[in-house]
């Protein structure tokens, strides 16, 4: 996969993280909230079932932008092994 390709995945990844750990939050705190304008409806097991998928969701979208950045970072060479990132020649006039 190209460079554009893992940063489109970090970044999706990122927003489906934000948007179902907001949702879970929100409907912990406010019992009487409807989780995502009924989306979710399908789910089995009433309010407890719909708050775990999206638990889920959001666990899935963390480890896909977690790991998009990470391959991304070996990708450019910044995560190599013997590699500082840091700037070449300092100290020396």
């Amino acid at each position: 996969m190209r460079k554009g390709g893992y940063v489109a995945l970090e970044a999706v990844g990122l927003v489906i993280t934000a948007l179902a750990a907001q949702t879970v939050i929100r409907g912990l705190l406010d019992q009487d909230s409807e989780l995502l304008w009924g989306i979710v409806d399908w789910v089995p097991g009433d309010r407890t079932g719909r708050l775990i998928l999206l638990g889920f969701i959001a666990l899935v979208g963390m480890v896909a932008g977690g790991w998009a950045h990470t391959r991304q970072r070996l990708n450019t060479g910044r995560g190599r092994a013997g590699n500082s990132g840091g700037v070449r020649g300092r100290g020396k006039d």
